[in-house]
């Protein structure tokens, strides 16, 4: 009885083991060559998340769910990123712009380039704007947490306090997907 007992009991800690080990994660693309290399190059945007709390998401509210936008890093250090929501209206005379239709650019439009860089053990790209849609952004440091999916796909994951129009503060987790984009 004994031996049958210690033959179900090792059978049940197999299986677990075994469905452990195909339930758990895949582990993150590995490029054959250096982290940094990986980056370079030309990149499309994908998509734009927020996840709250309770599980739901929505694509980041200024620049809608279709969002458009390109990433840029070179082997000289530089980098450039622009996102923009598709949608934004056309000014009325192309080329000179009312005031408010000149304020009104600004939504659904960010932008800057300067510098990267990769802090491997930190799994983290530095994006340092020289050149910013916002002021505020020049001369600061953008951290963006990156995890490789593939050869032609990455995407950079945080967590930021958001105020809430109730005047507390959410956590939210915020994705941004990129894919890379064939040499023409």
């Amino acid at each position: 009885m004994r031996e049958v007992v210690a033959f179900v009991s090792l059978l049940a800690l197999t299986v677990l083991a075994a469905a452990q080990a195909t339930s758990s994660p895949s582990p993150e693309y590995q490029p054959a060559g250096a982290i940094r290399d990986y980056f370079l190059g030309a990149w499309k945007l994908v998509s734009t998340e927020l996840r709250y709390p309770d599980g739901h998401t929505t694509p980041y509210p200024d620049l809608g769910p279709n969002a458009t936008g390109f990433l840029l890093y070179t082997p000289s250090g530089h980098m450039c990123a622009e996102l923009m929501k598709p949608s934004r209206p056309k000014w009325a005379n192309g080329e000179f712009p009312t005031a408010a239709e000149a304020a009104s650019a600004l939504d659904g439009f960010n932008s800057y380039c300067g510098t990267f860089e990769v802090r491997e053990k930190e799994r983290t790209m530095i994006h340092r704007p020289e050149t910013a849609w916002s002021p505020g952004w020049v001369g600061s440091e953008q951290t963006r947490p990156y995890h490789l999916v593939s050869q032609d796909r990455f995407f950079f994951r945080g967590e930021d306090a958001v105020d809430q129009k109730d005047g507390t503060r959410t956590l939210i987790t915020w994705t941004i997907t990129w894919e890379r984009l064939p040499a023409k």
